[in-house]
C-alpha cells in the first residue's frame, strides 16, 4: 500500500479522510470560518500540505452535499511535486451568501496516476460511434 504523507500547518487541521473504506475520495476539511458571498469565489484552507508517492497526484472535486447547495469546487488539480497548502477555491452559485463553518467537509481529493504519454500529431482521427458529440449527444435518461 502506497503512503500519502500529510503535514499538519495548524495543529486543528484535519488530515483527509474516507467516510468509508471503499471511497473513493478522502474528505478535505475547511480550517478556518470563510463567508462566500452569493456568486462570488473564495479560496478555503485546509491547513494541510501533501507528499504524494512518485506517480501520483489528485483532482480535487465537489462534495454532493456541497453541490446541493450550489457551491462548485474550482481548479482542483493536485500535482505530485506540489508541496504547497491544499486550498480549495469554492464558487458560491446560490442566490444567497453562505457561511463555511471551521471543521466542515468542503470538497473530496480523489487521486489519479500521473501518465506519460508521448503526443503524436496527427492529420485526422480515427471514426468512432460517437464521432464529434458532446454535451449530451448521448442521450439524457428520462
Amino acid at each position: 500500500m502506497d503512503t500519502l504523507k500529510v503535514l499538519k500547518l495548524r495543529p486543528d487541521a484535519h488530515a483527509p479522510e474516507r467516510a468509508n473504506g471503499d471511497d473513493l475520495g478522502y474528505d478535505l476539511f475547511a480550517v478556518e470560518q470563510v463567508l462566500i458571498p452569493k456568486g462570488a469565489m473564495r479560496p478555503v484552507k485546509t491547513g494541510v500540505a501533501l507528499q504524494f508517492p512518485s506517480g501520483w497526484g489528485a483532482i480535487i472535486k465537489d462534495r454532493s452535499s456541497m453541490a446541493m447547495k450550489r457551491l462548485i469546487t474550482s481548479a482542483g488539480v493536485i500535482d505530485c511535486g506540489y508541496r504547497g497548502e491544499i486550498v480549495v477555491l469554492l464558487t458560491n452559485l446560490s442566490n444567497d451568501d453562505v457561511t463555511i463553518e471551521q471543521d466542515s467537509k468542503i470538497a473530496q481529493l480523489v487521486p489519479t496516476p500521473v501518465t506519460d504519454w508521448e503526443m503524436f500529431v496527427v492529420d485526422e482521427l480515427d471514426d468512432t460511434e460517437r464521432g464529434k458529440g458532446g454535451f449530451g449527444s448521448s442521450g439524457s435518461s428520462k
